[in-house]
């Protein structure tokens, strides 16, 4: 492989930024207007499971057409299981939603960093890749979790995690598929 081909290829990676991480976010909020924030969870469980299956079998292609094509539909979960990440925040404390943004963010490049040291410890790529996705596969179906968390506070004018009032705002979510219909009310 010449380096503009390598660079071509793993661009193919970041083009499907582009258009799926908003999916991910349309699918979260097509699921919350048919079942709620329960939708919601359930949406990113199974995009996030379904990131991990695309990585464990990426990690298993044998040759360089078909890994290319796995990488593409790896990425396309990736990015998608962002977006319902961020269908997700603004419930879990409306007030302070840039600061949960801010963890979110921070989560993920903690992520990356740990992921790099898990292949120094691993004989070969694809056995790192592996091993990352069943790592996904479990932190995606732990999620599960969460589902049966009864969300009650956030309806009232709280969040998901603890039952205060939003000074200022209307704090109802009910019904608004997204936080820009926050402050519409």
């Amino acid at each position: 492989l010449t380096l503009t081909t390598a660079g071509l290829i793993a661009s193919l990676f970041g083009l499907m930024n582009l258009f799926a991480r908003a999916w991910g976010g349309m699918i979260s909020d097509f699921f919350y207007t048919k079942y709620g924030m329960t939708g919601r969870k359930y949406a990113h469980v199974i995009i996030t499971v379904g990131e991990g299956i695309f990585l464990v079998i990426f990690s298993r292609m044998p040759n360089l057409g078909s890994a290319i094509f796995m990488m593409i539909v790896f990425s396309l979960f990736v990015q998608s299981a962002e977006g319902s990440t961020f269908g997700i925040v603004p419930y879990v404390d409306p007030k302070n939603t840039g600061a949960v943004c801010g963890f979110v963010g921070a989560g993920g490049n903690i992520g990356a960093v740990c992921w790099g040291f898990l292949f120094l410890g691993v004989g070969n790529f694809a056995d790192g890749y592996m091993i990352l996705g069943f790592i996904v596969i479990a932190i995606g179906l732990s999620g599960i979790c969460t589902i049966f968390v009864e969300d009650t506070s956030h309806r009232k004018g709280g969040s998901m995690v603890m039952d205060k009032s939003l000074e200022g705002m209307d704090g109802s979510l009910e019904g608004k598929s997204s936080a820009i219909q926050l402050n519409k009310a």
